[in-house]
């Protein structure tokens, strides 16, 4: 069986996701393709496609709240001929059994793909962030795997079928579901996501590394800036570039101070570490900030007047109020559907 990942790396949580499925699926039989979208259809414009879509984020949010709103009341899909023509040559080139879509235009383009040839191809989604924006829904989509049951409510609003909709979470790498060590007391990790440090992060970051107590690793990821800028200026600070290895970092630690983003909210549930999220802003984040809030599994940060430093270390002499936090990520895992698109394609759905 041949299965194709279709994502996008706007941000890296969707790309992050597709290569936890292909980890999840793939076996003797079964071989499974990570493919950027925008790759496949404009190879010579993704460059500039990326570079637009972090602009937006970091300098113009309000831009990128706006057409993430018009995207949900809008069915444009451009160049669906040349779209069509390219999607239909990469799935015969590669005897494609089964598409699997990460990011929401490329269940859009797969869709026209379906619909204008006919076709029976399995077309599988998985939402990465807790909200739905009606741009993930299409006509031949034939399930959705989503991140909650509150996700599974929003789609039920919007007219999906309940038998479409599986409830498993947001894919992450095995490492993150195994067992678990021990919590350190006063361990902090600090994530900033694909694009870089948290903002304003910076002044409650420099005024924690003054408690000696404290121990804190900031993952900088492939921000070169932001590792150049901490690597080695503090004892109490480590500083580490892009890993494979962040489960080990979140398994230790008793919190992470990070952004609102879907894969980090599941790899810190499925490692049982209290989310501190600091201002949330894209639409999709402040979805997931409010999931958080409901389910008492951290805390968010609304109002950038407050004093984040003193908050921080409240909250970790909190052992109980931590503690709580860490059952309800476990009664989320709990309610969590254990199947994966291999069982709903061999019962024909």
């Amino acid at each position: 069986m041949n299965i194709l990942i279709l994502t996008a790396k706007c941000g890296m949580g969707h790309y992050t996701a597709s290569l936890s499925l292909k980890q999840e699926l793939e076996n003797e039989t079964t071989q499974v393709e990570v493919l950027d979208f925008f790759d496949l259809i404009f190879p010579n414009l993704k460059t500039l496609i990326y570079g637009s879509f972090n602009f937006l984020v970091t300098k113009c949010s309000h831009i990128y709240n706006f057409f993430y709103r018009f995207s949900a009341h809008s069915n444009f899909a451009p160049l669906k001929k040349m779209m069509k023509k390219r999607i239909e040559k990469t799935l015969n080139e590669k005897n494609i059994d089964i598409v699997i879509s990460t990011f929401p235009v490329c269940s859009k383009y797969v869709s026209v793909y379906k619909k204008s040839n006919h076709s029976h191809l399995k077309l599988y989604t998985y939402i990465t962030d807790i909200n739905v924006n009606k741009e993930w829904l299409t006509d031949e989509t034939d399930a959705y795997f989503v991140a909650s049951h509150e996700t599974k409510l929003q789609m039920l609003h919007f007219g999906i079928c309940e038998k479409q909709i599986k409830v498993i979470g947001i894919p992450v790498r095995k490492e993150f579901k195994k067992n678990h060590c021990a919590k350190n007391k006063n361990e902090i990790v600090v994530m900033g996501g694909g694009l870089g440090l948290i903002p304003y992060m910076k002044k409650t970051l420099e005024n924690l590394v003054e408690n000696p107590n404290l121990h804190i690793t900031l993952l900088a990821g492939k921000n070169q800036k932001l590792f150049d800028k901490y690597h080695n200026q503090f004892k109490n600070m480590t500083v580490v570039g892009y890993t494979t290895q962040v489960h080990q970092y979140l398994n230790k630690a008793e919190l992470i101070i990070t952004k609102a983003g879907g894969i980090t909210l599941f790899e810190a549930i499925h490692s049982k570490t209290p989310l501190y999220v600091l201002y949330p802003f894209l639409s999709q984040e402040i979805g997931n900030a409010k999931f958080i809030e409901k389910n008492k599994i951290g805390k968010v940060i609304w109002n950038k007047n407050e004093n984040t430093t003193d908050d921080i270390l409240t909250l970790l002499k909190n052992p109980q109020k931590l503690e709580l936090m860490r059952k309800n990520m476990q009664n989320i895992k709990n309610n969590l559907e254990a199947l994966t698109v291999l069982d709903i394609y061999e019962k024909g759905a």
